[in-house]
């Protein structure tokens, strides 16, 4: 319980410190490189070429939770095509994201990174979660969307269509 409310707290604490002049960039979006939950070292450059929907999220954040399956779903949608959901815990700690998954009633497919020490909040300017980024191919921002969505929803799946676009 102790170490849930430190992460809350820290959360607030950045969120209301963090720089709303920063934005994702492709600059930015490139050279980020996190551990996913089986500790191997994931560099976003990976997805270049890719339109990728970034989001920040935590276990203690009940809309955060409440969209991952819609997510899983429209991860399922995209299969195929030049598309990636990458979802980054944000100010975790490994044994909590691992516990959370094996709880989940739905399987995530899509990579779960970790970010356990909060540094995307300065770095690009989240100031709540959950949040996302939606990037084109060329890692150019399309979209920042805050708060929870239901991904696979009409508005939501258009939208990815329409970055999918050539």
């Amino acid at each position: 319980m102790k170490n849930k409310l430190l992460t809350l707290w820290f959360a607030f604490a950045v969120m209301f410190t963090a720089s709303s002049g920063v934005s994702a960039s492709n600059s930015v979006l490139y050279k980020l490189s996190f551990p996913n939950v089986e500790n191997q070292e994931i560099s976003l450059s990976e997805y270049k070429g890719k339109v990728v929907l970034l989001n920040f999220w935590a276990t203690w954040c009940p809309p955060c939770v409440k969209e991952m399956p819609s997510m899983e779903r429209l991860h399922q949608k995209f299969a195929g095509q030049d598309f990636e959901i990458v979802a980054i815990s944000a100010g975790e700690t490994q044994a909590a994201v691992e516990s959370f998954m094996m709880e989940l009633d739905t399987e995530l497919t899509f990579p779960i990174l970790l970010d356990e020490k909060g540094r995307t909040f300065n770095e690009l300017g989240i100031r709540g979660l959950p949040m996302s980024f939606l990037f084109d191919r060329n890692g150019k921002l399309v979209r920042t969307i805050s708060g929870s969505r239901e991904w696979d929803e009409q508005r939501e799946v258009k939208l990815i269509e329409s970055v999918l676009k050539p």
